[in-house]
Order: C-alpha cells, then structure tokens, then sequence
C-alpha cells in the first residue's frame, strides 16, 4: 500500500503537553476555577460547547499576541521537525486534527508545515484582546467526520491515509486510517484497533518506521 497522507493529533503527541486548554489554564493560574468546569462536564450537568464557553470566560483580557507568545513556548517532542520535513520529501499530506486550539496549531504550522488543521476557534476585538466568542469544531466524537472530508477533497483513499493518537477521541480518526499507530495510549481501545503501539517521549521511533514503510 503507498500512503498518501497522515492524520495526527496534536496535545499529547506532537505537544508534550496533554491539552492546551489546561495548558492555558495554568499559564494564567485559572487551574482550579477550571476544575469546576470540568466536574461539571464529566458530571453530565453541562454539555460541551457550555464547558468551553466557561472555560474561554476565565481568559478574558488575554490578547492574541500574549497567547501566540505562551504557545511558541511550548515544547514539541524531540525529531518533530525531521519527522514532517521526511514526510513532506515524501509529498505525505499532513493533517492535524485537535480538540485543542487553533492558535496553537497555527503556531506550530509555522515550523512543521501542516496540509491542513482543524481545531477550535476563538476569536479577538479589534484591540486583539479575546472577545469571549469561539467556535467548537472539533468535539470528543466527531474527528472521524472531519479527516473523512478532508480526504474527500484530496481525493485520497481513506486506505492511504496513516493515522497517529493518543487516546479515545482519536479513535474515530484511527478507525479510517489503513495504518493506525497508538502513540502513548491511554486507552485500552486504541490499543486494541491499533496496527503498532509505540512508547517514547520523543518521535525518533516514528521517524525510523516512517523511513521504512514509505
């Protein structure tokens, strides 16, 4: 089979950090306040775009730039940049499919060239400081749904498509892929569907294996 692209998420794999939403949180010391919000959530008592409507009203007042500023402090895992520059020699679309923020996967577009990304939205004033309203893509079910038409529209099999995640939400996404790779699972799901489990903090693994499958 010659593969045509890769879908991976984004918090947990490329990211050392498991959520960027957390991520913010902590950055601003809103950890705890968060806390209730999530309780709320896995509770059943709120739904989803709510917890993040609460979630996006304990920034308020960050600016764009700031934010951009604490996500180009993060670190990404150790053979990132060689990892995707081989993909793209090997002209492998890469799509990056996040429950996290767009900002974020902005950022990191800019130093590891992503085809396409797909997260959630939040928007600024004109002052560029965070207006409070955002837009939820990418939700805990739906990432199957989106690297499907982003498939559709490069017209590439869903076959030769390689998928790479690291807990249950990414399952519906592994599900379509012709090779599935559970990257520090936490699931015992993933694991299951999955063509090759791999634990490592940094991608020099997946670098070697993708040098030999394509």
């Amino acid at each position: 089979m010659k593969f045509k692209a890769l879908a991976i998420d984004v918090d947990g794999v490329i990211t050392k950090i498991h959520s960027a939403w957390k991520y913010i949180h902590e950055c601003l010391n809103v950890q705890e306040k968060a806390k209730v919000n999530a309780e709320l959530y896995y509770s059943g008592k709120i739904s989803y775009y709510k917890w993040a409507e609460l979630d996006i009203k304990l920034w308020r007042n960050i600016s764009y730039d700031e934010l951009i500023k604490l996500f180009e402090k993060l670190e990404i895992r150790e053979y990132s940049k060689e990892f995707f520059d081989f993909l793209k020699s090997k002209k492998i679309k890469i799509i990056a499919i996040s429950g996290g923020l767009t900002p974020l996967l902005e950022t990191l577009s800019k130093k590891l060239y992503f085809d396409f990304y797909v997260a959630n939205d939040i928007f600024f004033d004109k002052e560029r400081k965070l207006n409070g309203k955002f837009k939820i893509n990418v939700t805990p079910k739906n990432k199957g749904k989106i690297l499907a038409s982003i498939l559709d529209r490069l017209g590439i099999n869903n076959n030769e498509c390689i998928g790479i995640g690291d807990s249950e939400f990414d399952i519906p996404m592994l599900k379509l892929c012709g090779y599935k790779i559970a990257f520090n699972p936490k699931n015992e799901e993933l694991i299951r569907i999955a063509d090759e489990i791999i634990f490592s903090d940094t991608f020099y693994e997946l670098y070697e294996k993708f040098r030999k499958i394509l």
